[in-house]
C-alpha cells in the first residue's frame, strides 16, 4: 500500500519545532500517534530515527505525529524548554486535519520513552508548571526503552 507523503507542520517559531504527520489513506479522522525519538535528550538525534515505525503505523491506520523539539546542546532545550515543546507539540495535534485528538497514545524511544510517559501523565501538574492544563489529553503511553529513573540514567 501506497502512503501519501508525510507533511511537515510547524507547531512553533524555533526550526526544531515541527513534525512530520504521517496519514493512512483513506478519509475521515483517524485515531493518533504521537512519536517522540530518544537520544538521551541530547543534540544530533532527531525524529528521522522514529520514520520507519510512523511509516508503519500510517500502514496500519494510524494519523501519526513524528515531532521534533529542541533538545540539550541547543538555545533553549533542557528544562524546561524541551517539555514545553513536546507538550505543544502534543497540543497541536488538536488543529491537525485528519486527526480524532480524542484518541491520541504516544509512544517514545528512551529519552522519548520519558517524554512519551511524561505527556500522557501531565494532566496531573499543578496550574502555573510548564506542560500544565494539557489541551489533549492521551488515552495511553508506550515507553520503548525508556529513561524512567532520572537519577541513574543521567
Amino acid at each position: 500500500m501506497r502512503l501519501p507523503p508525510a507533511r511537515q507542520i510547524a507547531y512553533g517559531d524555533h526550526p526544531d519545532q515541527v513534525g512530520n504527520l504521517h496519514l493512512p489513506v483513506g478519509e475521515g479522522s483517524c485515531p493518533a500517534v504521537v512519536l517522540i525519538h530518544g537520544g538521551f535528550w541530547k543534540w544530533g538525534w532527531d525524529r528521522t530515527l522514529m520514520t520507519p515505525l510512523a511509516h508503519d503505523l500510517a500502514g496500519r491506520g494510524f494519523a501519526v505525529w513524528n515531532i521534533e523539539y529542541r533538545r540539550v546542546g541547543q538555545e533553549g532545550g533542557g528544562w524546561p524548554g524541551t517539555f514545553e515543546d513536546v507538550a505543544a507539540a502534543a497540543d497541536a495535534v488538536a488543529g491537525l486535519d485528519g486527526v480524532d485528538a480524542t484518541r491520541v497514545v504516544t509512544v517514545g524511544h528512551s529519552a522519548g520513552g520519558h517524554l512519551a510517559l511524561w505527556l500522557a501523565a501531565r494532566h496531573r501538574i499543578a496550574a502555573g508548571q510548564p506542560g500544565a492544563a494539557p489541551l489533549v489529553r492521551p488515552c495511553g503511553a508506550v515507553s520503548q526503552a525508556g529513561v524512567t529513573d532520572l537519577a541513574r540514567g543521567g
